[in-house]
């Protein structure tokens, strides 16, 4: 085969690959396509507030972007259909690439403004890679941990940029694209690798596009609700996309714990309604159904546990802080449960139980099909009816047979044990993890952090929410950041897709045994 060197597109073209690999390649191209269209929104607000120095980091982003996608498009001749793991191994790449590319943004403008007198240490903490990095994860995966000392000294471009980060990753990216294009892989396999199953209308596109259009309904009820309650439009236009997309990136070094009470209350709402799906939204804007906010066992274990969460948080804190910490419990225990990561107080300050009950809120997080992480109600319900379904069958007299009910079907003993079975093994994941994490950071950090800190702060990671005890700062080793971004990467996806990416070069290893 005779190659001109000159020419390194026809080179592309004559490298010989799997038409699964192929497949995977140009959807990979497509998606990278996102922060290059992100980029080029923002060259708008760097105009819009004459920082021009923004506008050479933005434009690398959009050439970034559209360059490696179009070069990984290239192969999309040739590409076959590709299996569910395939389009997992997508998705996980897909996700692992864009905030790398996101990330040019912090380091470009970071440079840009350089090291002088003028230049905030906030600023200046993006000049290292792995702080610009992390940043970027932690926001498209809508997570909010953040290396940003004080927010509120960033650029406006940057402040933008973190908020529309957390906004886009917030609905998913893959969900992004599936409204725009057609992928070559099959788009439902797509839209469940992302972390979703549950379909609106008849076909998976019509699904993204209502999604789409039920979150810009709400992003525009959010930051207009923020406005009336006393925000400012530039600090609702970014806590609104944050907020809605329960990422919890905050333009303030407070978070909203720096506005009025008001605001505070006001932003309880908007962190529920990220908590609840998307069916039930569209349920609620099309046909008007208010019963359909407890139609389903997982937004009935919500609103129970938004309640009785908030009291025992509230008990717990008027014990230990011997105060009736009203609004700064209940607003915590919703950014919790809720996996938004807007706070109110210094957390450090709580106790180790008041931590722990906010451990198991983000561990468990909102409803499936929403905008938020965490293991799911869906999955804490079906966990919760196996238990029960065990002492039942203890209880069952030689001619009873027990009825399986999942939601609200009646399912074979077969079908219900499979789905019993999927739950746990991706808890029982989800757990394991959580355990090495724990090991891996208490070798990170400084001996001033409890145990109760670094389980606190893993979780927030692994859960995508945001909430830290000051354990993620640029201070932290290169190590306790690899692990956090690895758990914010893992956590988005819901583990799997992730580790079917590492466990696929050892697949043939793992045959022998």
């Amino acid at each position: 085969m005779k190659i001109e060197p000159d020419n390194p597109m026809r080179i592309l073209k004559q490298i010989k690959l799997a038409p699964q690999a192929r497949t995977i390649m140009r959807d990979m191209g497509l998606f990278l396509h996102v922060p290059g269209l992100m980029a080029l929104i923002s060259l708008f607000i760097s105009l819009g507030w004459g920082e021009y120095y923004a506008i050479l980091p933005f434009g690398l982003t959009i050439l970034a972007s559209v360059s490696l996608g179009q070069l990984l498009y290239r192969f999309r001749k040739g590409a076959a259909p590709a299996r569910s793991r395939h389009a997992m191994i997508t998705v996980a790449l897909s996700w692992g690439i864009i905030p790398i590319i996101g990330a040019i943004p912090f380091m470009a403008i970071a440079a840009s403004l350089g090291d002088g007198m003028d230049t905030s240490a906030t600023v200046s903490v993006f000049h290292q890679p792995w702080n610009a990095v992390f940043e970027s994860f932690s926001g498209f995966t809508s997570t909010g941990l953040s290396m940003a000392l004080d927010p509120a000294q960033l650029p406006y471009s940057l402040q933008w940029w973190r908020s529309l980060t957390e906004w886009v990753g917030g609905v998913g990216v893959i969900v992004l694209m599936l409204s725009l294009l057609q992928p070559a892989t099959d788009a439902y396999n797509l839209y469940s690798a992302e972390g979703r199953s549950r379909r609106i209308a008849l076909t998976v596109r019509s699904t993204v596009r209502s999604i789409w259009w039920i979150y810009l309904v709400y992003t525009v009820f959010s930051i207009t609700l923020l406005k009336i309650a006393g925000m400012p439009w530039w600090d609702a236009l970014n806590h609104g996309l944050t907020g809605i997309s329960t990422g919890g990136f905050s333009i303030t070094s407070g978070s909203i714990g720096a506005y009025a009470p008001v605001i505070q209350w006001a932003t309880i709402p908007i962190m529920i309604l990220g908590a609840i799906s998307f069916p039930i939204h569209y349920q609620l804007l099309r046909r008007r159904d208010l019963s359909a906010l407890w139609s389903d066992a997982q937004h009935r274990a919500l609103w129970l546990l938004l309640i009785l969460g908030g009291i025992l948080l509230l008990l717990e804190n008027a014990v230990s802080q011997d105060a009736w910490l009203w609004r700064d419990s209940l607003f915590q225990w919703a950014s919790a449960l809720g996996t938004c990561g807007f706070n109110t107080t210094d957390l450090k300050a709580w106790s180790p139980s008041a931590k722990l009950l906010m451990t198991l809120g983000m561990f468990v997080g909102g409803a499936a099909g929403s905008t938020v992480g965490g293991l799911k109600l869906n999955r804490f319900v079906a966990l919760l009816q196996a238990i029960a379904w065990k002492f039942q069958r203890l209880m069952l007299t030689p001619h009873q047979i027990l009825r399986y009910r999942l939601g609200n079907q009646v399912v074979s003993e077969t079908e219900a044990n499979r789905h019993i079975e999927s739950v746990a093994v991706l808890a029982f994941l989800w757990l394991l993890l959580l355990i090495l994490g724990i090991f891996g950071l208490l070798s990170q950090v400084s001996p001033i952090y409890t145990l109760s800190d670094v389980l606190f702060e893993a979780t927030s990671a692994l859960s995508s929410v945001g909430l830290s005890t000051g354990i993620t700062h640029p201070d932290l080793t290169w190590g306790g950041k690899l692990v956090l971004i690895l758990f914010m990467w893992m956590g988005r996806l819901e583990i799997m897709p992730v580790l079917l990416l590492f466990i696929l070069p050892w697949r043939s290893l793992l045959r022998r045994f």
